[in-house]
């Protein structure tokens, strides 16, 4: 491990900011709340899973403050290809593909200690973890999807039919996996037990090989049922899928429902119960890319094309309120803020474009053809976003907020021997920043 030069001298100074945030937190609580604190699992704050929140927007209302700077750096000992997750006190969760040892390390968020670190199977290196508001990791491998204490100690272990992708909580109390064979479980974040009967959406699913069709999840293959994580609005009780059905010539987006309903016909006294059905599907215009996004009031859904265009669509009956041409899918994943501002993750090295959802298209506000984006971007508070970007002659990666009316570069930090490329940008509920590189370091910005 590599500490930048005075992290003790700031360790008081960032114990006592992050104590002033979470006291406020905790008086906004109580004062909306009616004196009960809820005990079932929900998201921490910060950035507690897949893409920042449930519908994949990678943004936080979160500011990073101006006087942030490198504390630590810390290698896993492989490379990484998940993005990172942090839980409410700003650890970092992260999975790497290592030839032994571990797999899978909490990082201590002051020094980049390691809170605890497992060797899981394979599978797990694809996956970002999953942190409830206590702190426990939920996380899926081959043939399991696992949830943790804070400490590391197995809660409970639940058997699935191939690797479960990124985790999303679906209402208190209820976490969401959906595994690469097609295999859909609503469960109790406590206890395990289903709250929804579990679906196969593949007939060719495969009990007794977990890694049946894994290697195609990576280029969006036949055999791959579920190449990444559903986005998931807690609201309407609805998730947003990458399906590819048996058979299928390319991927659909797919709109589920997790919703209670009555399924005893004719009986009003029935009680009603979980049941995971499609609400409706569409065909996305050279099979779909990547996971679904939903803007903040939940209306539209965001699909990337693999014809290189990105799609919107009306999310009550799958209608398509307009597609905009970007010339290549990229990454095929993008940040989306409550106003509307879209930033597609383009390939490595790709010019960073700022996109504003007009309602019947989509609406370019800035194209930076200097800058040579290596991530997903993540938006933060009412005006920046944050992404990694090579320059120089040995194109060393550095960290970068622009502003997202022009684009304008409004400060860098820099990642030391840093190159390749970045998983993407997280942001702790204090403002810190985490960063991963693909070639396995964890960079770590906080207060000084």
């Amino acid at each position: 491990m590599h500490q930048a030069a005075g992290v003790r001298r700031r360790r008081g100074r960032t114990v006592w900011s992050t104590l002033v945030v979470v006291a406020a937190a905790s008086l906004l609580l109580s004062a909306c709340s009616d004196g009960h604190q809820e005990v079932r699992a929900i998201p921490a704050a910060g950035w507690p899973v897949f893409g920042g929140d449930g519908a994949n927007a990678n943004h936080t209302p979160v500011t990073v403050p101006d006087d942030v700077e490198l504390a630590w750096t810390r290698p896993t000992g492989g490379p990484i290809t998940a993005p990172l997750t942090v839980n409410a006190h700003g650890d970092v969760g992260v999975t790497a593909r290592t030839a032994a040892g571990c797999n899978t390390f909490v990082f201590d968020n002051y020094s980049g200690r390691k809170n605890f670190c497992k060797r899981m199977a394979e599978g797990t290196q694809f996956n970002a973890m999953a942190f409830d508001q206590h702190g426990q990791p939920y996380l899926g491998e081959a043939a399991n999807f696992l949830s943790f204490n804070g400490g590391g100690a197995i809660r409970w272990r639940m058997p699935v039919i191939g690797v479960a992708v990124s985790a999303k909580f679906a209402g208190p109390g209820r976490i969401l996996t959906v595994t690469t064979q097609g295999q859909i479980l609503l469960l109790n974040a406590q206890t395990n037990v289903f709250e929804a009967p579990e679906v196969r959406l593949r007939p060719d699913a495969d009990p007794e090989d977990p890694l049946f069709g894994f290697g195609d999840c990576i280029t969006g293959g036949p055999l791959c049922a579920v190449s990444a994580p559903p986005a998931v609005d807690t609201d309407h009780e609805r998730f947003y899928l990458n399906f590819r059905p048996t058979g299928a010539g390319q991927s659909r987006l797919s709109a589920m429902s997790y919703a209670e309903t009555v399924t005893a016909a004719g009986d009003s006294q029935s009680a009603p119960e979980r049941v995971i059905v499609e609400r409706w599907h569409t065909e996305v215009p050279g099979g779909m890319a990547g996971p679904a996004s939903l803007s903040a009031d939940g209306q539209t859904v965001y699909a990337f094309g693999r014809d290189g265009r990105l799609y919107a669509y009306d999310t009550e009956d799958g209608t398509e309120r307009w597609n905009h041409d970007l010339g290549g899918i990229g990454f095929a994943t993008l940040a989306v803020s409550p106003d509307g501002v879209i930033i597609p993750t383009g390939t490595i090295g790709a010019p960073l474009t700022i996109l504003r959802d007009r309602g019947d298209r989509a609406e370019t506000v800035a194209r930076r053809t200097d800058l040579q984006t290596v991530s997903l971007a993540t938006l933060t508070g009412q005006d920046s976003a944050w992404t990694v970007v090579r320059t120089g002659t040995d194109q060393h990666l550095v960290l970068t907020e622009v502003s997202v009316e022009d684009g304008a570069t409004k400060r860098t930090l820099e990642l030391p021997d840093a190159t390749g490329f970045a998983t993407g940008v997280a942001v702790t509920a204090a403002g810190n920043v985490a960063v991963a590189t693909n070639l396995g370091e964890v960079y770590y910005f906080s207060r000084r």
